[in-house]
């Protein structure tokens, strides 16, 4: 019986880069990296803008008379003490206000800014309502458990006579 030989394999040609397909990939790197960027900085963008003030020029332009309203209330030694508890899906803010002596401020009216570290899409603001002498409260709704900024103003008429800044704590339920 004859043995038939199987036909040779035909040789291959050997692989050529060209200029063409190094620049498609150039092209494709390059694509990749920007569109991971783009994604990126989009996210970034629309959790946290990064703007604190509209006009920081404006802004500006009050920091003297700031200071001099913060180095008022340091002169009269008027204290705060916050508090912020767990209600339900929200909280009670409550606020403390005395003066050098220990003695109640009574008759002044209070609003609080719960502002959110990252965002200002969770800030919360509320007027305090006076429940006793010196002690002024507030709820809030859905108030997200953590760490918050706390920005307090006590007015006389349309004077403010005391602001503070600090942080406060909302624990879990």
């Amino acid at each position: 019986m004859p043995c038939d030989a199987p036909a040779a394999p035909r040789p291959r040609r050997p692989f050529k880069l060209t200029g063409g397909m190094v620049a498609a990939m150039l092209v494709l790197f390059f694509g990749v990296i920007v569109s991971v960027n783009a994604t990126i900085l989009t996210v970034a963008l629309r959790t946290m803008p990064g703007v604190e003030t509209k006009s920081a020029y404006e802004t500006s332009q009050h920091f003297n008379e700031e200071i001099a309203r913060q180095q008022e209330r340091d002169a009269r030694g008027w204290k705060a003490v916050a508090t912020l508890a767990r209600q339900g899906e929200g909280a009670a803010l409550g606020v403390t206000l005395a003066d050098r002596l220990g003695q109640p401020l009574s008759g002044y009216t209070a609003t609080a800014r719960l502002r959110h570290p990252a965002t200002s899409a969770r800030d919360h603001a509320v007027t305090l309502n006076e429940r006793q002498p010196g002690r002024y409260e507030a709820g809030l709704d859905r108030v997200e458990t953590g760490s918050w900024i706390l920005e307090l103003q006590v007015r006389r008429g349309e004077e403010i006579v005391f602001a503070s800044r600090s942080r406060i704590t909302l624990p879990e339920k």
